[in-house]
């Protein structure tokens, strides 16, 4: 029983790698349906896809808090497990490596040359929305990753030790989280790392006790579950009044803890059942899932520019998806072959 145990837990690290993968699709996915949403890009989208803009604000309520679990999940495994991630300082360095140096390079080569040619940044703009972190498009992720890490980290072993004072602080950092972004600028995304430091812990406790119970519960209970709790969301907040809009606090907190375990849960399972390992594509989408991630969302700006109205909404969404994912491909596997660039993508 101990070793199957084991065994479960070690086929569940392993299959991490398939959920971040699958994550990033679902990212590059969200991000070329997101224009018919409304409030994304330039103009207006020409045709309406309701179908589109209801699917993206669903995947937008898991698809990050997914990979920030799995961030949580894989810091206790190190930490604990391997011994590693013991001192604080060379912890941070590796961690300006992984996160800020890219965010760094690709925001000066890549996201602000697209942002000043198609949204008019001035240089004022520039500083304020990258060099202080406030709107930096994609790359937001990455300050926020960089600041759960920072502030977990020393935090971590009352974490492991203190479950209901830990849940007490997650509420207090939620709260700042609500607040803050409400009345101060979000300098360096401190208020969304609030904001995930919960899912974060979810799955490092998840690491921690383990995920039998969780995987009991059958895939379609998890997205029957997580779609209710997304229609109440949605039909909250059109409501008025104090009460409601607690309320949806209350239920957008809950809807992330429970989308997050939702995408986890599912991918998890899926990934037995898979022979992704065998796959040289998923191999190769894996190996350049981060650099894919950086790159995708100004692919996705130049095909909403050029086809916009000109064909169906629907076949136009899996253009951007398909284009995104080739061009961003194409550029990542270039980077990778020198060892100089694939320092300042933060890849080894």
């Amino acid at each position: 029983m101990i070793n199957q145990d084991v065994q479960s837990r070690q086929t569940e690290l392993s299959n991490c790698n398939f959920v971040k993968t699958v994550l990033m699709l679902v990212v590059v996915l969200y991000h070329s349906i997101l224009y018919w949403s409304g409030d994304w890009f330039i103009g207006e989208p020409v045709y309406a896809a309701s179908g589109l803009a209801t699917l993206a604000k669903w995947m937008n309520s898991f698809h990050i808090y997914a990979f920030a679990l799995v961030s949580g999940y894989l810091f206790y495994y190190l930490k604990y497990e391997k011994c590693k991630y013991d001192k604080f300082l060379p912890f941070v360095f590796n961690k300006v490596k992984r996160l800020l140096i890219p965010y760094a390079f690709i925001a000066l080569v890549w996201v602000i040359p697209f942002a000043i040619y198609y949204f008019d940044y001035s240089v004022w703009d520039v500083v304020i929305k990258f060099g202080f972190g406030v709107s930096p498009n994609q790359l937001w992720f990455l300050l926020m990753l960089f600041g759960v890490f920072v502030i977990f980290h020393p935090l971590s072993n009352f974490f492991a030790k203190n479950n209901i004072g830990g849940v007490v602080l997650l509420i207090a950092f939620y709260g700042i989280s609500l607040v803050g972004q409400r009345l101060l600028p979000n300098i360096f995304q401190i208020f969304r790392v609030c904001g995930y430091i919960t899912q974060f812990w979810l799955g490092f406790k998840i690491r921690q006790y383990g995920s039998f119970y969780l995987k009991k519960i059958p895939m379609l209970v998890w997205i029957f579950v997580d779609v209710v709790l997304y229609a109440m969301y949605c039909v909250i907040s059109e409501m008025s009044g104090i009460i409601f809009k607690l309320l949806n606090y209350g239920v957008g907190f809950l809807l992330h803890i429970v989308g997050a375990l939702m995408a986890f849960i599912v991918l998890q399972k899926l990934a037995e059942h898979i022979k992704y390992k065998n796959s040289k594509l998923f191999v190769f989408f894996s190996k350049n899932s981060m650099p894919v991630y950086l790159l995708h969302q100004q692919v996705v700006y130049v095909l909403v520019y050029l086809l916009n109205g000109k064909i169906n909404p629907y076949i136009h969404a899996g253009i951007n998806f398909i284009g995104s994912m080739a061009v961003s491909l194409l550029i990542a596997a270039l980077l990778m072959k020198f060892k100089c660039t694939r320092f300042l993508i933060g890849e080894k």
